[in-house]
This record gives structure tokens, sequence and C-alpha cells, in this order.
């Protein structure tokens, strides 16, 4: 049975060293981690620092991956399959901690560990993602330009209303002036009246006199003067009436002048210049983004084929310290025990199993589950607390949890459970100031930092872990 289940693993691992790697997408198809994943560090509030502890603490030193040993497999959640985890991890201490790794496999390797500590302590890589800068200056020229705009917008409105204000004025004060001219015209008419009034009795009198003076010479005139006076004023009114009429048969000379007017209008129409027609312009194709360089397109497994680019970073420091507990003494881990924390899946689970504890050097008062932006010289945290209550029978479980699970807020175990040492990894990274960066996932989980996670397998001998239960329960640093 034994030599089946090699043997298929033989095959497994034939058919994914043989497995052909997909095109490398173009940065915009990868699909996040979104800006809003990110806080500045310095708006997060203090609180909690994670998994309280007791005094004593031993630090295996195992280096920050300098060798480089990494692969995207995962050999306690998905033992005997390649690319299991989907994305890369890095690796300290055993050296030859694969997908394919046992027990038996891990006592037997090497490591980079001091003391002779063969466990294997791994993480997910973090990454550059420079497409995450350009995204952030895309957004704030937006933001700059929809600015610039309502600025605009309001200057000209301003200019409108002070336009029409001004207009407003302007007719005021013509109105002003209209009723100030009619009433200064009414003042000369009622002058101008009043004389009239006063003359017109007068004329009315002197124009009675005469009349009757024109009766009485009319009366000593010979009466048949009348008819013939009569008859010549007939003979005027009649030759003024045909020279009227002569006037009316020759309107010739008018109409004449009409067309003359019509005929410069249309030709001064037609000589007019017509407005030029400028071309419309064409819109500019946007620039493209040029592609990724060789080494910075994730085309490893668990890379750029399942959305996981960019440069990978090596940590600045990597501390792994194992802490008592503040409220009983820690027995020995058994050997080959193997722990899991937070949840690799937490984007789509939900946060139950989440343990992602982001911050910045120089503000390790306050974590979030964000990913920090810390200022400029301060480094990215990850603080990653491993459960740390045995139930004293079983190395490992179905779901990886049960078998050890995490203490209360007070920091005691269970009932029927038993403290061993606490393990903490702390790692710190030198990434560009701005959302820069982000950790390897599962394709679905859109990289996003509530995801972030750690496995642990113990591989140290018994007089080791003999050494670290002593150097705790006393309260020492080791």
């Amino acid at each position: 049975m034994r030599k089946r289940s090699i043997a298929v693993a033989g095959v497994l691992l034939a058919g994914s060293l043989v497995m052909p790697i997909s095109a490398t997408p173009a940065l915009s198809a990868v699909v996040g981690p979104s800006l809003s994943d990110f806080v500045d560090i310095r708006r997060v509030p203090p609180g909690s620092t994670g998994v309280r502890a007791g005094r004593g603490s031993f630090v295996s030193q195992c280096g920050r991956n300098q060798n480089r040993h990494r692969n995207s497999d995962n050999h306690i959640v998905a033992p005997g399959v390649t690319n299991g985890a989907h994305h890369v991890h890095d690796y300290v201490g055993n050296r030859t901690t694969n997908g394919f790794s046992t027990d038996q496999s891990l006592a037997a390797g090497g490591t980079t560990c001091r003391f002779g500590d063969k466990s294997a302590y791994f993480w997910p890589v973090i990454r550059l993602r420079p497409d995450l800068l350009q995204e952030q200056r895309d957004q704030q020229n937006q933001n700059r330009n929809q600015q610039n705009n309502n600025q605009q917008q309001n200057q000209d409105q301003q200019n409108q209303n002070n336009q029409q204000q001004q207009n407003q004025d302007q007719q005021n004060q013509q109105n002003q002036d209209q009723q100030q001219q009619q009433g200064q015209d009414q003042g000369q008419q009622q002058q101008q009246q009043q004389p009239q009034d006063q003359q017109q009795p007068q004329d009315q009198q002197q124009q009675n006199l005469n009349q009757d003076q024109q009766n009485q010479q009319n009366q000593q005139q010979d009466p048949q003067q009348n008819p013939q006076d009569q008859q010549g004023q007939q003979q005027n009114q009649q030759a003024l009436s045909a020279q009227n009429a002569n006037q009316r048969r020759s309107p010739g000379n008018n109409n004449q002048g009409n067309n003359n007017q019509g005929n410069n209008q249309g030709n001064n129409q037609g000589n007019n210049p017509q407005p030029s027609q400028t071309p419309s312009q064409q819109p500019t194709e946007p620039a493209q983004p040029p592609p990724p360089r060789p080494g910075e397109d994730g085309s490893e497994l668990g890379g750029a084929a399942d959305g996981n680019i960019g440069t990978i970073v090596t940590p600045r420091s990597v501390t792994l310290q194992f802490r008592g507990n503040p409220a009983s003494r820690v027995v020995a881990m058994p050997r080959f025990l193997r722990l899991i924390t937070g949840d690799a899946k937490a984007g789509t689970n939900g946060g139950a199993n989440a343990r992602a504890q982001w911050s910045c050097t120089g503000f390790t008062n306050r974590f979030t589950t964000q990913y920090p932006l810390c200022p400029r010289g301060s480094l990215v945290v990850r603080q990653l607390d491993f459960p740390s209550c045995w139930d004293g029978q079983n190395t490992d479980s179905a779901n990886h949890r049960t078998h050890v699970v995490f203490p209360g807020q007070n920091g005691a175990c269970p009932a029927g459970t038993r403290a061993v040492p606490q393990l903490r990894m702390t790692l710190t990274y030198s990434v560009p100031t701005g959302p820069s960066f982000a950790v390897d996932a599962f394709p679905e989980q859109l990289h996003n930092p509530v995801t972030d996670h750690a496995d642990f397998h113990n591989v140290m001998s018994n007089q080791l872990m003999n050494f670290v239960v002593q150097c705790i329960n006393r309260g020492q640093r080791c």
C-alpha cells in the first residue's frame, strides 16, 4: 500500500513538472487588492496587541529566507499536491519542506535554525505591486481634475451671476433716468401750458370780434358775388384732386429705389465671407501600460497563473518567538505537532478563523486587518499568533484546528486543554511608501489582507523542546 502511495505521488509530481504554465496576464487582468484595503497606520487607534503571554520566552533563530526556499505547496493542508496553495510560501527552518513532506522526511532534512531545530516555518510571500501605485496616481489625478472642473464651474456660475447683477443694475439705472426725464418733461409742459391757458380767452375774444366785422362787410357787398366765389373754390378743389391722382399713378421712382436696395443687399450677401470650418479633433488613444518585465511577472507555480504578480520581497527580519502562558505553566509540544493560524480563505469564509495582524515599526501598539500605510522610514509588520491550548492527545485534526485552540481573552486555556509554548511570528518588510505591496493569496480572495496566515510543523528534538519549556517556565528569555 505504501509503495502504491509513493507511485501515485510520483505520477502527480511528474505531471506537475510537465504541466504547462498559462500565459502571464497583464497587470490590469489581476483583481485585487483595492486601494480601500489600505489604511494609514496613524489613523488606527491603539488596541489589542495579540495573544497575551507570560514572562518567559525562547527565540528560534532561523534566518529570513536568504536562500530563497519557496514553493506554492502546503503539506499540512494539501499534502501530496504540487501547487496546492495556489500562492507562494516563504520557508525557514527545514530545508526540504514541500508538498510531499512527511514527519520522516523533515526529521531527515537539514535546517537553517540554530540548536538543530528542524521545524518547518512558512507563510505567504509579499510582492511589490507597482500597478497599485499607478492606480493611486490615476485616482489622485482624476480627483484633482474633478476638483478643478468643480472650481471652474463655480467660477463660471459666479461670473454669470455677476453679469446678471450688472445687467440688472444697468436696467435699474436706465429706468431711474427715464423716470427722472419724464418728470422733467412733465414739469416743462405744465410751465408752457400755463401761459397758453391764460392767452386762450383773449385770442377767442379777438376772433369773435374779427368775425363780427367780417360779417358786416359781407352784408355790405353785392349778393351776386357769392356764387362766383363758390364756383372758384370748387375749381380749385377739382384741380387739387387731379394732381393727387397723377401722383398715385406714377410710383415707379419709389419702386426703382427699392429694387436698387435689394440688389445691393444680394451683392453684399454674396461677397460676405463664410465662417471657416475647423476639422473635428480625433480622440487620442490612451497610452497602454508597458508589459511586466521578466522577473516581475510571477511566472513560477502559484504566481501569475493564480493572480499573484510582482517581485517577491524578502523579509527584513523574521522573529520566531515561543512564549509562556499568563495563567499557567506550559508543557512540551509533542514532536511533529502541526499548527495553522489564520484563514487563507477568510475573504469568502468570513472572519471566524481570521488572525491577520498588520502594523508598522514604531506603531506596534496598534494593529489592523488592513494593509498598513507606514510613514517614511517605518517598516511593514506582520504579526502571526498561533494557538497554544493542546488537547493532550493529537498532533493534527481533520480541520487542522480543533486539536490546538486559542486561549481566552485573559490568556487561560479552556478546560480539557493544556498550555504549550505559544508561537508568535513577527515579520518586517521594507516597501515603497504608499499602496505598493500585497500578500499572495488564492485567486478568489482578491489579495484581501485579512487572508494572512502561517503554518508550523514542530520537528524540534525532545531535548530542545524541554529546554524551551524550562526557559519559559522560569521566566527567562532565551
